[in-house]
């Protein structure tokens, strides 16, 4: 995993309005070289005991108040020893919680090992909750397809489909209708650390769709900002192909085939809805978005129907033998 330097990470928190509440006692010392590899954190605790197997250097380490005080009780003694056999592992970069500032002697060894000090007003458990939720999409494992990104009655949906389908022309219909476009033409996808796989708008390209014979448009302006969002969880990929008599078979009649497609090692169901004249693509699009939350909510039409059918077939098999 390459990781983000510690600068890298410090300017994420400031562009969330130091959502960490941080602070740096060491100034720029080691923010260029140091890398976080993580969003896990290790608390130094048995460390600082002398007790090292084990012990995850490679991750953030947190001084909550228990090691804030033995740092302190050492500090007092002028016990430098144990810190720089502390700081002689490979440390990314170290936090004070709760707003504990550590006495020179445990600055002055951190900055004699290079290793980026900082202090947050926040408690432990809020910290390493807020941390590891703002390094989430920069750890996730991600990819760029070409497609429509929309959120249609919540529900997140990936239009898919060769060039000139019709992709765009039906996301227009879908947000004229007070849908939301989160993003056209290039989608980034991640997959969370919980296994959910969200679409997000990529940068400097947000909410901006290309649409043959006008151009260049931007939907937040045109449809105002509750016409787009930023980021959403996927939840469909529907592909839209070109109508062909000769694949009519391929095309599921029934809807009592679950099939799915892998995003990121991830299944999700995926519709292919065959294009052409005469059918509203943004009307099937709703559809299939409505029916996606029937299913959501335990109610399959298919199957419904498919035991309405086998029950009445069976009724009147046994009328006919009485």
């Amino acid at each position: 995993m390459a990781g983000i330097t510690i600068k890298e990470f410090l300017d994420i928190n400031e562009n969330k309005d130091n959502v960490l509440k941080l602070l740096r006692l060491t100034g720029l010392v080691g923010l260029e070289n140091r890398i976080i590899e993580s969003t896990e954190v290790n608390r130094p605790g048995m460390a600082l005991f002398g007790y090292y197997e084990n012990f995850a250097s490679n991750r953030m380490q947190i001084f909550g108040r228990g090691e804030s005080s033995y740092v302190e009780e050492l500090s007092k003694n002028n016990d430098a020893a144990v810190f720089e056999k502390l700081f002689s592992y490979d440390i990314p970069v170290s936090v004070f919680t709760h707003n504990h500032t550590p006495n020179d002697v445990f600055i002055k060894t951190s900055l004699s090992a290079s290793t980026p000090l900082l202090v947050t007003s926040l408690p432990s458990g809020t910290f390493i909750n807020r941390f590891s939720v703002l390094l989430e999409d920069e750890f996730a494992e991600t990819t760029v397809v070409h497609g429509v990104f929309i959120d249609v009655l919540g529900v997140g949906i990936l239009i898919k489909g060769s060039s000139g389908v019709g992709k765009s022309e039906a996301t227009l219909e879908l947000i004229s209708k007070g849908h939301r476009l989160i993003s056209d033409d290039s989608v980034e996808l991640k997959k969370l650390s919980d296994g959910l796989v969200i679409g997000c708008t990529r940068k400097g390209l947000a909410h901006y769709m290309e649409v043959r014979g006008i151009g260049i448009v931007d939907i937040s302006r045109i449809a105002g900002m509750s016409g787009v969002r930023d980021r959403k969880r996927l939840d469909l990929v529907i592909e839209l192909s070109y109508w062909s008599e000769q694949d009519n078979d391929l095309y599921d009649r029934t809807g009592l085939n679950d099939i799915k497609e892998s995003v990121l090692g991830v299944e999700i169901p995926y519709l292919n809805i065959p294009v052409k004249s005469g059918r509203t693509l943004s009307t099937l699009i709703e559809t299939a978005a409505k029916n996606h939350r029937l299913k959501g909510m335990g109610y399959n039409s298919a199957k419904e129907f498919n035991k309405r059918m086998i029950a009445s077939l069976q009724k009147g098999k046994a009328d006919n033998n009485s």
